[in-house]
């Protein structure tokens, strides 16, 4: 079972790490939005003849941010990095962080990402049917690709969540929370840990 979980951890940490590249690419493209926007001012015309973003910036960096905020929440899911009540959470035994967790995991998280998935499906069909574009830019770049990230993100976070809803079921048997892959954990929980030696 440890090796299933494992397995589904690192289809998780892959997503998240493809889709991390995404951070330069804006990093990049936005730092050029802004230099050409304050030589804009003085060189005019040559400027204008080289900013390749100047009538779309807004709209790539709204995709760019959206794409890497929903295609991460997967390997976030994956290094239990999600906002929880941890002031609580954290002094419960493990069994009943298990238990709520369960809880939560069959009753709000699966409901809500199935409608993700279900209702995103249907809305990049239909954006796609009708090739819809954004209109906050002259541009006018479309829209269907980001629209077809929605349902790809909530497939993804459902095939985590199966990973933790065993987590939590091993844990509310066992007392132990299973082994989980980590590479990144979060200054407040290595606060936290130090705080109780």
């Amino acid at each position: 079972m440890q090796a299933f979980l494992l397995r589904i951890d690192r289809l998780s940490a892959w997503s998240g790490k493809a889709i991390s590249w995404i951070i330069l690419l804006s990093t990049f493209l936005i730092s050029y939005d802004i230099l050409m926007r304050y030589l804009s001012k003085p060189l005019g015309d040559f400027i204008h003849a080289i900013w390749f973003t100047y009538s779309y910036s807004y709209d790539m960096s709204y995709y760019l941010y959206a794409i890497l905020f929903m295609i991460g929440g997967a390997y976030t899911l994956s290094r239990a990095q999600h906002v929880r009540g941890d002031i609580f959470y954290r002094k419960w035994p493990v069994k009943v962080q298990g238990a709520v967790d369960l809880f939560l995991y069959i009753f709000a998280f699966f409901p809500g990402i199935i409608a993700l998935i279900s209702v995103g499906a249907q809305w990049a069909a239909a954006s796609w049917a009708i090739h819809e574009r954004s209109f906050t830019s002259e541009a006018a770049p479309p829209l269907y690709p980001l629209k077809t990230v929605i349902p790809i993100a909530g497939t993804l976070m459902a095939i985590q969540g199966v990973a933790e809803t065993i987590r939590s079921y091993i844990a509310v048997r066992t007392g132990v929370w299973p082994p989980r892959l980590s590479d990144v954990e979060e200054t407040e929980t290595i606060l936290a840990r130090q705080s109780e030696l």
